[in-house]
């Protein structure tokens, strides 16, 4: 318990801190992962205590920052599941979700990204992505038949 208690307060300080940088004082949503890392780091030191051990604290605080890390990535890069999360209860849904043009942005990004060519041919790049999101999905994703 005596560990949890400082992560748990380093990320709360955290949360509120993006909150008051992102809402009050207009910083650009392109440094969230900047602002994240920094903010972070700044209070696990500041809440580390020194009858804990630093490298129970330093991997938990890892995994606790790769995680909220995810999960922005989810709120800031406009999930379709977010977004269909939010407009559920409206009657135009499908038209909205279909006026988003979620996969237009997406292909755009990975134009832009040099991830594929203008005859949307995956580059090297592309492909050493590509390569390691499968060896990622099927080392922590995969499903046993059991």
């Amino acid at each position: 318990m005596i560990l949890f208690l400082p992560i748990i307060k380093t990320l709360l300080f955290c949360i509120i801190f993006q909150s008051v940088f992102f809402k009050l004082l207009k910083i650009s949503k392109k440094l969230w992962p900047h602002t994240t890392i920094v903010l972070y780091i700044f209070f696990s030191y500041f809440n580390y205590n020194l009858g804990i051990d630093i490298t129970e604290y330093v991997a938990l605080n890892l995994m606790v920052l790769i995680s909220y890390i995810l999960f922005l990535t989810i709120i800031f890069n406009e999930s379709p599941s977010v977004f269909l999360f939010q407009n559920i209860k409206k009657k135009d849904l499908k038209k909205r979700f279909k006026k988003k043009n979620f996969i237009k942005h997406r292909h755009n990004l990975l134009k832009k990204k040099k991830l594929i060519t203008s005859k949307n041919v995956l580059t090297k790049k592309g492909t050493f992505l590509y390569k390691n999101i499968i060896i990622l999905s099927n080392l922590f994703l995969k499903e046993t038949n059991s």
